[in-house]
């Protein structure tokens, strides 16, 4: 009974480890595309872009409501808040491209 319990508690801890590592929902993008918008986003608040026209711009890219969309706005929160203020063009898109295939 004990031995059956100890193989029960591990299939348990298994199946849990494997729901928190697996990547967020891409949809059609890949991570060289989140990294090429972090890139794009970052290009925009560099342009002296405010973070209400981003968003009608993004809006412009992708109208519908999606994963891809939703992960594009996550980007968009990341790069005109406190992490873009240190990032470059090049580092938002290195940043985020790293971060998507790491699975954050």
């Amino acid at each position: 009974m004990k031995k059956l319990l100890w193989i029960f508690m591990y299939f348990v801890l298994c199946s849990v480890t494997q729901v928190h590592a697996a990547p967020y929902p891409l949809g059609s993008m890949s991570c060289d595309d989140i990294g090429a918008f972090a890139s794009q986003a970052m290009q925009w608040r560099e342009d002296g872009v405010q973070y209400k026209e981003a968003k009608t711009r993004l809006d412009a890219l992708r109208p519908d409501e999606s994963v891809e969309k939703k992960n594009m706005r996550v980007v968009m929160q990341l790069v005109f808040g406190n992490y873009g203020d240190s990032w470059t063009v090049e580092s938002a898109g290195s940043t985020m491209k790293t971060d998507c295939e790491s699975g954050r």
